[in-house]
């Protein structure tokens, strides 16, 4: 037997050797010493002989020699002692001592293991060979534990001596039937009593056992607990008794980072194997919306909501629950980031084709109001829509394709024609309140600033994109926001918009791309640099990409003494009119928003309190490609100047289809001029390789622009994390499964943001006694009663104390903070396993 600990041994024969004893005889019947005795010669005091069965002769004539020299010995024979009448040492023997090892006790006491395991140390002397095995074996055995559960999760190296544990460990491996562990556990003769576990622990108890089989009753059984339905009995074969443990197994694994991967595979193995596809599409979704044991379910999910969207059923309701709550279900179960996407796209075409005309208003101020207010959502959901449809995996492109069309149709005919529409029949330059005149942005919102001010302008950054941002600022509290709005002039352009946003008197159109700022050309940052400061001396103007190139000296130096600052940025213009680029606008668009976040932050750290972000014009985008019938042809009028969505001329375009204005009008002159536009979404026929991102005509969302007022804090932030507690009534454990009722405290705002906990049960050693369930604590509703949420919590099947108090645990997983509750047990408890679970 190798590998042993001799520590014992050597003691006890050290110990042995006395002034009137020189020799002890150690027979070994089996020589299972045999390995050791190199290792126990470093040790032993004395040196040893060691003798074959037929040298005894030999030896006696060596031992004689030691004993003439005075010396001592140990005389190791690896074969049993011979009879008298053969034992030619027999006068050796009779004046010496003798010694015998009884190696499984030794084993089992240096792995103390009690007196009941001798048989288990006896039977495993191959195994205890390994001095590898061995010590993770004691390692990992304790008082409590099961030995040969203990066996199992040294061979199957799991990371403890659990039932689920060596599970988790055997799957991990694969689950055919060829893999190495199972056949280790053969090879050692516990591969019996390993499904003697599985069939106590989890109820599964076929004639012969798989673990494809095994993996799929706990799918199976954990996924029609969830749909809280029966098992059907296409699948009786699977039907365990034990279904507790299995929901456990589940949830636990999903929650080490570890066992994700091998529980999604295994799970994706499982759906092969059951004919899952065929039987699943059997239940309703009202069912299928609370199971998550399977990815391919969401894509059924995915897959019927596309069918009621293209039906246009937006107000189906599944069991209690809207679409929308579906959706957002959906998205806080297990495979939510495969499906995200997907998901989103669907959310966002749902409340694209829930859109209702508002009906018409022959009022400016109401028009901008909706708009301002509920209407400019309608253009961020087509973004998102737009933006999701663009990056969805090709494997999911067939779940949400076909509701592209129609989400396309309802944007552009039932809300945009709409839209615009409305807008030609209110505008007029006259119409907008002076302080809401582009070109009166300088003196309305920069001039009377008491603090230093950094003005952003960010190019077509339209009025829904700076509300995005808005809100992104609001949701930390180191900001304050307030969201003003100025008209562009027509044409809805940079050359127009940048010379608005300056200080200026006189504003005069002079030729081809070029509007003159009294008098001065404004077509650089350098020009109009040199017009802020004749406003102001301590005013500058640079761009966003240069000021984040920048090192914190060389931005602290620039802010010295400045009272204004121009910031510009250009993102989305720039990659809106390029035809290579002009599909990614909806991209750029994002990163502006992350972009000019960075830039408010950073103006923060330089003690910058004022920021004021505007736009020179916004845009419109359409995904489809524009028809000929949706261009109109003005080349029967004479025109100066003619792009896709405004034409100059001497005299009004009259057509149908199109407007007019004054540019006199528009910047406050005497121009006599006339700038045409369309009065939908069509364009003019006009030199441009772009057509679906297009600006300069009249709509609410090339005209509109915000004026974003970001009001920066000093210090840190103070927002925390929400926080959640217990609201359920009766704090008694009566079933093995059981809802508790969750209430967030505070609302989602400026100071509480989103948070994710982990909800499970503990005992007084802070054991987990049931799986982990996921919640998110994002609930932005001041209702208090809005704010609480049933989760469902399941016990593991394991003895537990009646009348014992155990404990609710909420584990926010980013902080690690822990809030718990007590629970006493109050069910009939079952006998226990004799393992862990």
């Amino acid at each position: 037997m190798a590998e042993l600990n001799l520590t014992q041994i050597t003691e006890a024969l050290n110990g042995m050797f006395t002034p009137s004893n020189h020799f002890v005889f150690w027979y070994d019947d089996e020589g299972a010493f045999a390995d050791n005795i190199a290792e126990l010669r470093e040790n032993l005091n004395v040196p040893i002989v060691e003798m074959a069965a037929s040298q005894q002769f030999h030896t006696k004539l060596q031992l004689l020699e030691i004993q003439e020299a005075g010396g001592s010995a140990l005389v190791y024979s690896p074969v049993p002692k011979p009879a008298l009448n053969e034992d030619f040492l027999a006068d050796f023997e009779r004046f010496s001592r003798s010694y015998s090892a009884d190696a499984v006790t030794m084993l089992r006491e240096e792995l103390q293991l009690p007196a009941d395991q001798q048989g288990f140390v006896s039977d495993q002397q191959a195994f205890f060979a390994s001095k590898e095995r061995k010590m993770r074996f004691q390692k990992m055995y304790g008082p409590k534990k099961n030995p040969t559960l203990t066996m199992l999760a040294v061979l199957s190296k799991a990371d403890e001596v659990t039932l689920s544990g060596v599970l988790r460990a055997v799957i991990h491996e694969s689950t055919d039937a060829d893999n190495s562990i199972l056949s280790s556990f053969a090879k050692y003769g516990v591969l019996s009593q390993f499904w003697d576990f599985i069939a106590k622990g989890y109820g599964y108890v076929p004639d012969e056992p798989t673990l494809l089989g095994l993996m799929s009753a706990i799918f199976l059984n954990f996924a029609f607990d969830q749909g809280q339905a029966e098992l059907p009995d296409y699948y009786y074969t699977y039907k365990i008794t034990q279904v507790n443990n299995a929901i456990s197994f589940i949830q636990n694994s999903r929650n080490l980072f570890t066992a994700q991967q091998d529980i999604q595979r295994t799970a994706e193995e499982v759906w092969q194997a059951v004919d899952a596809a065929q039987q699943f599409q059997k239940l309703d979704v009202s069912v299928l919306m609370h199971i998550d044991a399977f990815p391919q379910l969401d894509r059924m999910i995915v897959k019927w909501l596309t069918g009621r969207l293209l039906d246009g059923d937006v107000a189906t309701k599944v069991g209690r629950n809207t679409l929308d709550e579906l959706i957002s279900q959906r998205q806080n179960m297990t495979y939510h980031e495969q499906y995200d996407q997907v998901y989103e796209i669907e959310l966002a075409a749902l409340r694209l084709l829930r859109f209702h005309n508002a009906g018409d208003s022959d009022d400016l101020g109401g028009l901008v109001q909706r708009y301002t207010t509920t209407e400019y959502t309608i253009d961020t959901t087509y973004r998102k829509f737009i933006q999701g449809m663009q990056k969805v995996s090709p494997d999911q492109e067939d779940l949400v394709v076909p509701l592209r069309a129609k989400v396309e149709n309802t944007y552009l005919n039932d809300y945009l024609s709409t839209s615009i529409n409305r807008w030609n029949q209110v505008y007029a330059p006259t119409k907008v309140p002076t302080r809401n005149l582009q070109r009166k942005f300088y003196s309305n919102f920069v001039s009377n600033q008491q603090n230093r001010t950094v003005v952003i302008i960010s190019d077509a950054f339209r009025f829904e994109a700076a509300k995005e941002l808005q809100a992104q600022l609001d949701q930390q509290d180191k900001f304050e926001t307030t969201m003003d709005w100025t008209i562009t002039g027509l044409p809805s352009v940079t050359y127009f918009g940048m010379p608005a946003l300056l200080p200026n008197h006189q504003l005069a159109y002079a030729e081809e791309k070029k509007v003159m700022v009294d008098g001065q050309d404004c077509d650089s940052l350098e020009k109009r640099r040199t017009i802020l400061q004749q406003e102001d001396p301590n005013s500058d103007a640079i761009g966003v990409t240069e000021f984040l190139a920048m090192s914190t000296d060389a931005r602290t130096a620039l802010l010295a003494g400045k009272n204004t600052l121009y910031m510009y940025h250009n993102e989305i213009d720039n990659t809106g009119e390029s035809p290579r680029s002009e599909n990614q606008v909806f991209d750029a668009v994002t990163r502006t928003i992350d972009q000019l976040g960075r830039v408010i932050e950073i103006l923060r750290n330089r003690s910058i309190r004022n920021v004021l972000v505007t736009a020179d014009h916004g845009f419109i985008y359409r995904w489809a490609p524009i028809d000929e019938a949706n261009k109109i042809d003005i080349s029967s009028f004479p025109t100066l100047k003619k792009e896709q969505r405004y034409a100059f001329s001497e005299h009004p375009i009259e057509l149908t289809g199109v407007g007019s204005q004054k540019i006199g009008d528009i910047l406050g002159n005497s121009d006599q001029r006339y700038v045409n536009y369309p009065t939908n979404f069509n364009i003019f026929k006009a030199p441009g390789a772009g057509q679906n991102y297009v600006h300069g005509g009249a709509s609410l969302q090339e005209m509109l622009v915000p004026v974003l007022e970001v009001t920066t804090k000093r210090g840190r932030s103070q927002a925390e994390n929400a926080r959640i507690h217990d609201v359920t009534a009766n704090s008694r454990i009566t079933s093995r499964q059981l809802t508790v009722r969750l209430m967030q405290d505070d609302p989602i705002s400026e100071v509480v943001t989103p948070a994710h906990y982990s909800i499970y049960f503990v005992d007084d050693a802070h054991r987990k006694i049931s799986g982990e369930t996921a919640f998110v604590a994002d609930i932005s509703d001041p209702d208090p009663k809005a704010r609480i949420k049933p989760v469902r919590v399941t016990l593991a099947e394991q003895p537990f104390i009646n009348g014992h108090t155990y404990h609710l645990v909420l584990h926010n997983d980013e902080t690690g903070v822990e809030y718990t509750s007590d629970y006493q047990m109050d069910i009939v408890i079952q006998g226990g396993f004799g393992f862990d679970i």
